[in-house]
């Protein structure tokens, strides 16, 4: 790569560019991102770290023997379904077999789909079930997987053949050009989108849309594998955690760690303590995380986040002053505020739509939303960055009224380019020329954009417009209830018309009246509105996605329905 090429994204560009050419000199690839994914691998010496929880310590592997390993499983593949590509499913906690599977599937020119494992308190075998069907409709005849949620898989007499990652297609020897579906350009992920506001879809990607959007979200960080280490411990059937992984890769492999969801939600704190044992400059994750650490930064010392110059917050609105919270305890540790990346994204664009530049930092609009009886609140709500390249980002008329700010012009976010998905599964293909409405309210300042919330989950409360997610801030802080376990719905069916509050308590024998008064209290108090009712729950009890977010159309069914009282 030339040194004259200073500039950090015209620098990651080239390592993409210089990947593709590796990859393509030493065989025919069924497309550009089985290319630059061969070419970043072959001959990286840098390190896959995965940590295994049991063993208490970290497993590693270079790259380049990750691509030997690749080459096996891909082969494999080919042999068990020689009549042409289907997609193949990889299920169970992250190993270096499993990033060789991902890897292994693009060299082939098949396609991935990663399931996620049963949820807490859900019914094992429901949850089998449901697996098997949604695979069979999917087309898979493979699932590669590990551990207790691959056992119960392969119980199930209607799941397609279940095989045991580590050993897959370890007979092979691959001498010369792994065997490859002809394809000019096909599908690489199928993801499931989160259901938060709605039935959950699959979101259809090819090849080229990944290699687009990983590569621009690569190039706006300026990911460089001489100086970049990435940390995650976000599931790989998440789409950022899928993007953190790739987006190491592509530019010519950089370290990579990675955690175990399950051991990230046992001690999240250890987070803090990964990324200064591992050096790493890269990292993400959505603001539940970001919260916690901040509630709670009287534990957080000794350790150093210096090297981190990096870290995204997505996958979920940001609330700013717990954000904050988090900047201020990290930054004494040495994490340099300027460092943290607010973003904005969604898996039918593969993942990031906008992110902000290195050393922006955390910004915020503050602005003032007026009541329609002229009450006016002030408001901070923070900048996700600008579009990436080959995206381009509307604010459209939302079609329900929106909240009156000050000065600005908040509608639905709209969205087209090149990273858009082909479509949903059988649905027709989307044309990536035309506005892709996101059911997101927002606007724009400046080229950055603001998301003020979701279209469909709007609160109509005495004539007001209110975003639920402004609500269950206010609601999480009061003492007693559990953070990120609120949802604010409309009243209905058997519950009276007016506001609603469920909320997760932290301890079942609490003073519910005196907890109501105090939900009450703070409700009334930042929004001038007494809630009909406030629901209380035990830690566990409120619908979520399998990523974490709170499924409110299913809540207010459920309140609605009576089913929670």
């Amino acid at each position: 790569m030339p040194d004259t090429i200073v500039d950090p994204a015209a620098r990651t560009a080239a390592a993409i560019r210089d990947a593709e050419a590796a990859g393509r000199a030493r065989q025919e690839w069924p497309n550009r991102l089985a290319a630059i994914v061969a070419g970043s691998t072959v001959e990286s010496v840098d390190h896959l770290h995965v940590w295994h929880g049991s063993e208490k310590l970290w497993k590693a592997l270079p790259w380049n023997q990750i691509h030997e390993r690749a080459k096996q499983i891909g082969a494999r593949i080919v042999a068990d379904c020689p009549d042409g590509p289907r997609p193949v499913a990889l299920l169970g906690d992250p190993t270096v077999d499993q990033i060789a599977a991902i890897i292994g599937t693009w060299f082939v020119g098949a396609s991935i789909t990663i399931v996620p494992g049963p949820i807490r308190g859900a019914d094992p075998q429901q949850w089998a079930r449901a697996t098997a069907a949604r695979l069979t409709s999917l087309g898979v005849t493979t699932v590669l997987g590990n551990g207790e949620s691959a056992e119960l898989l392969a119980a199930d007499p209607d799941a397609p053949a279940v095989h045991e990652v580590t050993d897959y297609g370890r007979e092979i020897t691959v001498n010369g050009p792994v065997p490859i579906y002809p394809s000019d350009n096909p599908i690489a992920v199928l993801q499931s989108t989160a259901g938060s506001t709605g039935t959950p879809k699959t979101v259809v990607l090819d090849a080229e849309t990944v290699v687009t959007n990983i590569g621009a979200v690569a190039q706006r960080i300026g990911t460089d594998k001489n100086r970049d280490s990435g940390f995650s411990w976000l599931p790989l059937y998440h789409d950022m955690g899928l993007t953190v992984v790739v987006t190491t890769i592509l530019p010519g492999c950089a370290p990579l760690w990675l955690v175990p969801n399950t051991a990230f939600a046992a001690a999240p704190f250890r987070w803090l303590s990964w990324l200064h044992e591992s050096g790493a400059t890269i990292t993400a994750a959505p603001n539940f995380a970001y919260d916690i650490l901040g509630r709670f930064g009287s534990l957080v010392r000794d350790i150093d986040l210096s090297r981190v110059r990096y870290a995204i917050s997505g996958g979920e609105p940001i609330d700013p002053d717990a954000f904050d919270t988090f900047i201020e305890v990290a930054a004494r540790v040495g994490l340099d505020p300027a460092a943290m990346a607010p973003a904005y994204g969604m898996a039918e664009t593969t993942c990031a739509i906008t992110l902000p530049h290195p050393g922006d930092g955390a910004r915020y609009d503050e602005v003032t939303v007026v009541d329609p009886d002229g009450v006016e609140r002030l408001r901070r709500y923070p900048t996700l960055g600008s579009p990436l390249e080959g995206l381009e980002v509307a604010v459209l008329p939302a079609g329900v009224e929106t909240p009156n700010i000050v000065g600005r012009e908040v509608g639905e976010i709209a969205v087209r380019g090149t990273s858009l998905m082909v479509g949903y599964l059988g649905e027709e293909p989307i044309d990536r020329t035309e506005w892709m409405r996101t059911g997101d309210l927002g606007y724009l300042i400046d080229g950055r954009l603001v998301v003020c919330g979701r279209a469909k989950e709007i609160i109509i409360v005495a004539g007001r417009n209110l975003f639920p997610i402004e609500i269950e801030r206010a609601v999480a802080a009061v003492a007693g209830i559990r953070s990120g376990c609120v949802a604010a719905i409309e009243g209905g069916g058997v519950t009276r018309q007016g506001l609603v509050i469920v909320a997760e308590r932290k301890k079942k024998n609490a003073d519910e009246s005196a907890l109501r008064r105090a939900v009450t209290a703070a409700v009334s108090a930042e929004f001038g509105i007494v809630p009909v009712a406030v629901i209380f729950l035990d830690a566990g009890s409120l619908p979520k996605t399998t990523s974490g977010k709170l499924r409110r159309l299913e809540i207010t069914r459920l309140v609605h329905e009576g089913a929670v009282a």
